[in-house]
């Protein structure tokens, strides 16, 4: 998982955790402490939290994106959830691009709104990753459409990580991996399962 408070980072080689933990810092502690300060902090987790400052602007921003994309027309004046019904009504992809998949799917409502949720929060566990992942690849997103969500949840360069890149239109390797063997999205059951859909969701 990435940028959740209080986890162990994961090395990417050997899968164990580095001895490094994902901590809260506050802008006073950034300014005023030292670098080996501020690592001697990260050597274990922290007992006090700190309340993420969430942005209305990006989020008003990725609505809007995926309302151009759906063509559909929006105004300042209209509220974010008239344009989030708007969108959940909308059956067509934001585009298709061509995917080894026999037929394309639009996402389904559950896994828009998990987007959405990560998106407010600020970042979202590698399972949850995997499902945006290839719920969008079966929609048929393109490699830009894709960057910009993943770009949207977590605010900062792609770097290696897998999920995007730097470079809008280059996919991360974990999606290029996903797009060459062909995965299907989640079933509905295991979505259920991962308590990311409810049995009454009509996707």
């Amino acid at each position: 998982m990435r940028r959740i408070p209080n986890t162990q980072y994961i090395s990417k080689i050997t899968g164990e955790p580095t001895g490094v933990w994902c901590v809260q810092l506050t802008v006073n502690e950034v300014m005023k402490m030292s670098i080996e300060e501020l690592y001697g902090m990260a050597m274990g987790p922290r007992t006090e939290e700190f309340e993420s400052t969430k942005s209305k602007k990006a989020y008003r921003h990725f609505v809007e994106y995926m309302c151009d994309s759906l063509e559909i027309k929006h105004t300042v004046s209209l509220s974010i959830q008239h344009l989030l019904d708007k969108i959940n009504n909308k059956s067509s992809p934001i585009k298709q691009s061509s995917i080894k998949n026999d037929y394309i799917m639009p996402p389904r409502k559950c896994i828009i709104e998990l987007i959405e949720h990560n998106i407010e929060r600020g970042h979202s566990s590698h399972e949850e990753n995997k499902i945006i992942g290839m719920e969008l690849i079966n929609a048929g997103y393109s490699n830009r459409d894709i960057h910009f969500i993943f770009e949207s949840i977590y605010n900062e360069p792609g770097g290696d990580w897998g999920w995007y890149t730097d470079h809008p239109d280059k996919a991360g390797h974990i999606i290029d991996n996903m797009k060459e063997k062909a995965l299907n999205r989640y079933s509905k059951d295991k979505l259920i399962q991962m308590n990311i859909c409810r049995d009454n969701c009509p996707c």
